[in-house]
């Protein structure tokens, strides 16, 4: 396996890049590499940081730098006093195209090839360090799961390139035959733009969160752009049960991934030949292994992932230590395997609540709630041993208790609001926000 990433991309012909009314071809574009990357080679190594805001440009100085073994550390903003704040070692950022030295003692220590941010909430975690053989090998994977060997698509990208989801799908088109499409816009109303005005798009790269809240809205438009559709490949979150037999019905193909930035892609999905198995996330990915360890929790347990996909460290060892154990990922999530090695996804470690003796899960509640009062946001939340509902969308709180108490769920909660709930640009909830929110109303 190439050890550089640019490797990869070399050998590849006749790609092309759209972005925003921009064109590229793949041969234009790897001469650029070449020449960005004769300029870096000239610096001393060290961590260089580079926005993904003007897409083209990201990706020349990305395989760049990576071409001359600098480590790269992706961000989505190019200005120095942000990256200045940045809490790891960063020595160069890339400016206007121009190399900018960042007065930081060189390291070179360098036993990763990218740092990219965690979408997660924990701040801690919030720096994951990967090497190219992580990326490649699941590029590698997913293409040979996902591709007819003849067939071309033009696939867009509706995902942020600085989060581990939008790049791992990037470099996967990078070394396929595929065209690829960019965004910079997460908007619902510019996907639907972007899928009218580009007649190519016949495939899309898009968050859980964000394909779901399209599929339960704007259904006019939906019947226009699903019938351009070939496939959605989708990660990044559990997309719900709805969203998946609605993309089933269309008679269009699910590509669905489980796994977090620290270990990318570890499960694969093809929907259209699993179709008994829409509950699931997949089967473990070659050279991924994953068991559950089981406690009180009786048929689930914490899901442990060991394998090649994963990361090789947190900018904070301590917490790397405590989540990687004897080769294994302690990913936090809770799950099983079925007996034909499929993962069924449940929920987070502290997403459940012990009233009575009885265990309850949080998503569960949330289910019975949003379905019974047809709301889509709403969250609950436990925080300093304390219960909240958040919700979009005001409901009576005498019927509230009563749908609980009727499904046997004897909560009370320590405060209701009533306020919007703010998503992220991979359509996860921002937790800061309710936190925030939490802290203003009390």
């Amino acid at each position: 396996m190439n050890k550089n990433l640019f490797n990869e991309i070399s050998k590849k012909k006749h790609k092309i890049f759209l972005y925003n009314d921009r064109s590229i071809n793949f041969d234009n574009l790897k001469i650029l590499i070449n020449q960005r990357a004769k300029k870096i080679s000239r610096f001393k190594k060290g961590l260089v940081s580079i926005s993904t805001q003007d897409k083209i440009d990201f990706i020349i100085n990305f395989y760049a730098c990576n071409k001359v073994n600098f480590p790269v550390f992706l961000n989505d903003n190019n200005s120095i006093k942000k990256i200045l704040s940045e809490k790891i070692n960063i020595n160069y950022v890339f400016k206007r195209n121009n190399f900018v030295k960042i007065n930081k003692k060189l390291n070179n220590d360098y036993f990763y090839d990218l740092i990219i941010k965690s979408s997660g909430s924990s701040s801690i975690a919030r720096y994951v360090y990967l090497k190219n053989k992580n990326i490649s090998h699941i590029s590698k994977e997913m293409n040979k799961q996902m591709f007819e060997k003849n067939k071309i698509y033009n696939e867009l990208i509706f995902a942020p390139i600085y989060h581990a989801f939008g790049f791992g799908r990037l470099h996967a088109l990078m070394v396929s035959k595929n065209n690829i499409t960019l965004t910079d816009f997460y908007s619902i109303s510019n996907f639907y733009n972007l899928i009218i005005k580009n007649n190519m798009i016949n495939g899309i790269s898009i968050p859980s969160k964000i394909l779901s809240v399209i599929l339960k809205k704007n259904k006019n438009q939906n019947k226009d752009v699903l019938k351009k559709v070939k496939y959605f490949q989708v990660s990044t979150g559990f997309l719900d049960i709805f969203s998946r037999k609605k993309i089933l019905n269309q008679k269009i193909n699910l590509f669905l991934n489980y796994g977090m930035t620290e270990a990318m892609r570890s499960t694969f999905l093809n929907l259209k030949k699993n179709k008994k198995k829409i509950h699931t996330e997949g089967k473990p990915l070659n050279g991924v292994r994953i068991k559950i360890k089981k406690n009180h929790l009786k048929k689930y347990g914490e899901i442990l992932i060991k394998g090649k996909n994963l990361a090789c460290g947190y900018s904070d060892k301590n917490e790397w230590n405590k989540k990687f154990k004897k080769e294994y990922f302690y990913t936090g999530d809770i799950g099983y395997l079925d007996k034909d090695n499929f993962l069924v996804f449940k929920s987070r470690l502290g997403n459940k609540l012990t009233i009575n003796g009885k265990t309850f899960y949080i998503e569960d509640i949330e289910k019975i709630i949003k379905e019974y009062f047809n709301i889509d946001k709403l969250k609950i939340i436990q925080n300093k041993n304390k219960i909240y509902l958040i919700s979009d969308t005001k409901l009576r709180k005498k019927n509230l208790y009563k749908l609980l108490n009727k499904n046997k769920i004897n909560i009370t909660f320590d405060k209701i609001i009533f306020n919007k709930i703010s998503l992220t640009e991979t359509g996860k909830v921002k937790f800061s926000d309710i936190k925030k929110l939490i802290n203003e109303k009390n």
